[in-house]
């Protein structure tokens, strides 16, 4: 970046952050799950007012109580577990991306902030989601030394269809969190598959074999760390695919980031 360009953008931070406090003033912030007004408190490391956010009940109503996780699958695990190598859930899976983070379950009222943020009108919930992650698990993904953010992608049939995609927004929101650059349509779905909830765990993995491809950017990706972003994480499959198709194209780790982890139970 030039001496000029970043001369300019000093100039016009001020007058970037007044018009905001201006727009917030006239048009108060409200929780875009139960839409009562909220306070904008949070500021991310650059100094901007993290916005969209849930009101202080919903984001209390969302998270789990603290407890034991499993790095490898992100689901809970007794106080005395050993997890080095995974957990009773996971251990046995051949998962090739390195952890997973995410906030809670799909249970409960994130079950049902994550499906209504999948409509095309609740990009604001979207947005207030991945700001959720960021929030409560800043200092873990910080500690990752993330290089890029990845959004898993659909079929180019689907995007036309609903062009609002979760996934996407999380990850741009999460990109501009950490600094970071946004990968989208990096990682492509190059082979439509029918939806994976209808399928068993067995045909889930035939079902997504070949079915990702990275563009090919070797200076972007070599040896770097990415954050593959999704809003739900079921049995692994679509990400360990991703993940799969990443580290082919040269990525040296992949940290995957999600709202939830659905509970084997709910599988």
């Amino acid at each position: 970046m030039s001496d000029a360009l970043r001369l300019i953008r000093r100039s016009i931070w001020p007058l970037t952050q007044l018009s905001r406090a201006a727009f917030h003033f006239v048009f108060p912030p409200s929780c875009p799950l139960c839409h009562r007004d909220v306070e904008l408190n949070e500021r991310d490391d650059l100094g901007r007012l993290i916005a969209p956010v849930l009101c202080d009940r919903c984001s209390a109503d969302m998270l789990p109580p603290p407890s034991r996780r499993c790095p490898r699958c992100g689901l809970p695990v007794g106080p005395h577990a050993r997890t080095d190598d995974g957990c009773p859930h996971c251990r046995s899976q051949k998962f090739r991306f390195r952890r997973v983070i995410r906030v809670g379950l799909y249970d409960d009222s994130l079950r049902t902030a994550c499906i209504r943020a999948k409509s095309p009108t609740q990009f604001p919930l979207a947005a207030a989601l991945a700001n959720l992650v960021w929030l409560h698990e800043r200092e873990e993904l910080a500690a990752e030394q993330i290089d890029l953010v990845v959004p898993v992608p659909r079929h180019w049939t689907r995007q036309l269809a609903k062009p609002h995609h979760a996934a996407e927004t999380i990850s741009r929101v999460l990109a501009k969190r950490l600094g970071k650059p946004h990968g989208r349509g990096l990682l492509r779905k190059i082979k439509w598959t029918p939806d994976q909830s209808d399928l068993t765990a067995a045909n889930r993995k035939l079902n997504l074999k070949d079915a990702f491809a990275v563009r090919p950017r070797p200076r972007l990706l070599a040896g770097k760390t990415v954050l593959l972003v999704d809003d739900i994480l079921t049995t692994g499959t679509t990400a360990n695919e991703c993940t799969r198709a990443l580290l082919h194209a040269g990525v040296a780790k992949v940290i995957v980031a999600v709202v939830a982890v659905v509970p084997p139970h709910s599988r």
